[in-house]
């Protein structure tokens, strides 16, 4: 009997083997897929992923957006004779790459105020080489990008563009700063730093970056470590969707 069930499972081995050969190849051999879905993250719209990393993807147009990166924040502060830590730099690129390993997107758009002065364009366009190692990025200028346009390390290079704004299908990206006309796509900007306030009534408040959802235009939270936000007061027909570190929270108006 023990030789039978053993040669019984020899042949459906064998063909097990010959039918999913092939199939198992193909398995492994298939990227890995993006990080599992958790509370971190938030559908806002269909396919549209907000990430509490302050970044917004959309799965199938395949960008990652995010606005008010203000980089180089600290050099500008320590020219003016500021001391301040040398960290907001290292934490803007520390989590933007860890976004980008995370979607893989095809275009990465940052939002305007790429920097938050002139004193680090170098840097700024050495950080934007590193990032068009992983994919396509689109510079959108913001009010505070004025200085750097002369400052590209090579004029010609289309890759070093500042545009004042870039569509897709169903999206329409540019600072805020200024007003543009309605097309019929959403429209998303940054410039406002929006944030909102948790409270529980015995006096503890905290305060946390925000994107805020209207029905044409949404407003990214600020990507700077260094941008504490503003409490956006107007609540009325929009969705506040607040970015704790480890957390996606749809603020109700009783907050």
């Amino acid at each position: 009997m023990r030789e039978l069930v053993a040669r019984m499972s020899l042949v459906i081995g064998f063909a097990l083997n010959r039918r999913w050969g092939d199939n198992w190849q193909a398995i492994i051999s298939a990227p890995a897929p993006m990080r599992p879905f958790s509370q971190s993250q938030a559908y806002i719209a269909k396919s549209v992923l907000l990430d509490s990393r302050l970044a917004l993807f959309h799965e199938k147009e395949g960008w990652l957006a995010l606005a008010d990166l203000h980089f180089g924040f600290e050099l500008s502060q320590r020219m003016a004779g500021h001391l301040v830590p040398f960290w907001g730099m290292q934490s803007i690129e520390t989590r933007l790459h860890e976004l980008l390993r995370d979607y893989h997107p095809a275009t990465l758009i940052l939002l305007g105020d790429l920097v938050h002065d002139q004193a680090a364009a170098r840097e700024f366009f050495s950080f934007v080489t590193r990032l068009q190692g992983y994919c396509d990025v689109i510079l959108i200028a913001g009010n505070h990008d004025v200085g750097i346009r002369r400052q590209r390390p090579r004029a010609n290079d289309s890759n070093f563009n500042l545009l004042d704004a870039f569509a897709t299908d169903g999206f329409e990206f540019h600072h805020g700063n200024c007003e543009r006309q309605r097309n019929g796509r959403i429209q998303v900007i940054g410039h406002f730093h929006p944030a909102a306030t948790l409270h529980d009534g015995a006096g503890l408040r905290l305060k946390f970056p925000a994107l805020v959802q209207e029905s044409q235009c949404w407003i990214l939270p600020a990507f700077s470590p260094w941008a504490a936000g503003s409490d956006w007061r107007e609540r009325e027909q929009n969705r506040i969707w607040l970015c704790t570190p480890r957390r996606i929270l749809l603020v109700d108006e009783e907050n």
